[in-house]
């Protein structure tokens, strides 16, 4: 599986927890994976938005056959506000995970990601369970306009 290492582009969507306009808005990502005895290791960055940090992250996880699941651990995240648009940068910390079916043909994952309710921190915040779609293919170095340097790379 090691000729999966490498950079991989593709999008998560907002889905159940959000509410519109930003229910079913792409959000593009661009990630760095290494694929070895079973374990999926990176960094992976997401184009900043409303609810999204613009972060370079790391996750890990596992695949098994054709599945995938990719834990990602933020800290120190701006919080969206009562309004909707407002964001203050408060201590917490919350997990995302992303489990999917691996193509090998096309190189691609495709899947749901999810985020609990549970957000560790200072936080006094009924946070929603949120969940959608996500989308990563394999890319060559560099296949966009993605400054990959940010990455560490």
């Amino acid at each position: 599986m090691e000729e999966l290492s490498g950079y991989w582009e593709g999008y998560f969507i907002y889905g159940l927890g959000y509410e519109l306009p930003f229910f079913g808005e792409k959000v593009k990502l661009f990630a760095e994976l290494e694929f070895k005895d079973g374990e999926i290791t990176g960094h992976h960055r997401e184009e900043k938005g409303p609810f999204s940090t613009g972060k370079t992250v790391r996750f890990s996880g596992f695949w098994e056959h054709n599945m995938v699941s990719l834990t990602v651990h933020y800290t120190n995240n701006d919080v969206i506000l009562e309004d909707g648009f407002t964001t203050e940068n408060l201590e917490h910390e919350f997990d995302v995970t992303y489990n999917g079916n691996l193509n090998l043909q096309k190189k691609a994952i495709t899947g749901l990601w999810f985020m609990e309710n549970e957000m560790d921190g200072a936080l006094d915040l009924e946070i929603p369970v949120a969940e959608g779609l996500w989308m990563l293919r394999k890319a060559k170095k560099p296949k966009s306009d993605f400054d990959y340097s940010l990455l560490g790379l």
